[in-house]
């Protein structure tokens, strides 16, 4: 995408921007005070899944951002990847997702997850995109 990977990993890692490349996300609020970093918690609602805690796990601004988001329901551990391209002036962005179900979701894991997991990591990157080039 064209912008630097500082000005994309910054969009990402403030979830509250979220909806605008995820429409699952909704009702982002920070819990945690001050800058977003490492520790920032957020709580959000998903379509599927329900009310979800995001815990920023890991920040290594512009390189890498992962969040561990966790209910009931279900798990979720996602990582961002961004690299320069074109002489830094654009951003590779790559982002993988782990989903571990839990009650009677786990049931299901085994067909459920790695749909949901395939059209995250598929999607996301366009929808992404897309909101960024709209953010001027």
């Amino acid at each position: 995408m064209a912008r630097p990977p500082e000005v994309v990993f910054d969009f990402v890692a403030d979830l509250h921007n979220e909806p605008r490349f995820n429409p699952d996300a909704s009702n982002i609020v920070q819990k945690t005070p001050g800058p977003i970093g490492l520790g920032t918690v957020f709580e959000e609602d998903f379509n599927r899944v329900g009310h979800m805690v995001t815990t920023i796990d890991r920040y290594e601004r512009p390189s890498a951002i992962g969040f561990d988001a966790r209910n009931s329901k279900v798990d979720a551990l996602v990582r961002f990847g961004f690299a320069g391209a074109d002489g830094g002036a654009a951003t590779e962005v790559s982002c993988t997702i782990e989903l571990t179900l839990k009650g009677m979701m786990r049931l299901g894991e085994r067909a459920m997850a790695p749909a949901i997991r395939r059209e995250i990591e598929t999607t996301r990157g366009p929808m992404l995109k897309s909101a960024l080039e709209s953010a001027d």
